[in-house]
């Protein structure tokens, strides 16, 4: 028991201190550290007269980060990235060096407020910054580009069932990001349009996405935002990862716009990680529940948004509510009709 004890009292102390290696990798990443060391500078000296750094202090940083694994100590004062620390580069292929940024800096004053949060039900994001986060966005370019960035890292979600996509003309994928469900469904279908429907960061970068993957010439791209306008005309609607982002309300707002927009043939597509409709009995012991790992990112929107993940019964009670009638759900995938 005591054993068992010790364990666990050591696990949950690196719980508790792993808000200090994150911190410390955001300032790496803010500070451009890792393409400085990536280039060949890989002094501890060097790198803090390069960057105008106090020496000590720098190099104290990056032996942290080499007992976390993200650097390796090649000499009394010399570091080179390991295979995780690369990831914090700008210029690699899945880079996270925006998420380390954003986690590092809007993120982490938000969860110094979730306290207030818990006691409150208000995003904390919004009283440490003084309003809501996307129009916050709107009024900080770089925080946005900073955090589109961040979202182009996230590993895509499994595609939808492609059934779905049978007999489909014209993909209207609202809030669709840099374009990569667009990407996905009409390489090799040329007889296939898409939409995409961005705020003009998000269609910047999905010009682009699309420009490489060479569909471009078959996507309209509409810059604005979905809860002014959805154009009309698409046989299926998507709403990709876009109503866990706002409350009922809000929700409620995009489903009208997109409802009012589409013909009387059309479908909606909402794909969504699910919440299960309860909790799931873990391994740690009889009567113990787990906590699905999106409920760590629930927590997340808790503090900086005002969204929510949902279970398929609650976004149903939704797309009713919005003049839907909901035809399936499987997996993540939930396809309505107008009703």
């Amino acid at each position: 028991m005591a054993r068992d004890g010790d364990y666990f009292r050591k696990r949950l102390l690196n719980v508790l201190c792993a808000t200090w290696t994150a911190q410390a990798c955001s300032v790496f990443a803010l500070l451009g550290l890792p393409d400085r060391i990536a280039g060949g500078t890989t002094g501890g000296a060097e790198l803090a007269a390069a960057a105008g750094l106090d020496p000590v202090a720098l190099g104290r940083l990056l032996a942290a980060l080499a007992d976390a694994g993200v650097l390796r100590q090649t000499g009394p004062d010399h570091f080179e990235l390991t295979g995780m620390g690369e990831y914090l580069r700008s210029d690699v292929p899945g880079s996270v060096r925006d998420t380390a940024v954003l986690y590092g800096q809007e993120v982490f004053t938000s969860f110094a407020g979730l306290l207030d949060t818990v006691r409150t039900g208000r995003p904390a994001f919004t009283d440490r910054f003084g309003e809501p986060f996307y129009q916050y966005l709107d009024g900080h370019p770089a925080v946005a580009a900073t955090f589109h960035g961040a979202m182009s890292a996230v590993p895509e979600p499994p595609p939808p069932p492609p059934g779905l996509f049978d007999g489909v003309r014209t993909v209207v994928d609202v809030g669709g990001g840099d374009g990569g469900l667009l990407v996905g469904v009409l390489e090799g279908c040329p007889h296939r349009r898409g939409v995409l429907v961005e705020l003009p960061e998000a269609a910047a970068r999905g010009h682009d996405r699309l420009a490489a993957a060479g569909v471009l010439d078959r996507v309209d791209i509409v810059v604005g935002s979905f809860f002014d306008h959805v154009p009309p005309g698409g046989d299926l609607y998507v709403l990709r990862r876009v109503l866990h982002n706002w409350d009922d309300g809000n929700a409620a707002r995009v489903l009208a716009r997109v409802r009012a927009a589409m013909p009387a043939d059309a479908r909606l597509l909402v794909l969504e990680e699910l919440l299960p409709a309860r909790p799931e009995r873990s391994g740690a012991g009889a009567g113990a529940w787990a906590a699905p790992r999106n409920r760590i990112v629930d927590l997340l929107m808790l503090v900086l948004m005002e969204g929510r993940d949902r279970t398929a019964e609650e976004y149903g009670r939704l797309l009713t509510d919005a003049g839907f009638t909901v035809n399936s759900v499987t997996g993540g995938a939930i396809e309505a009709v107008p009703a």
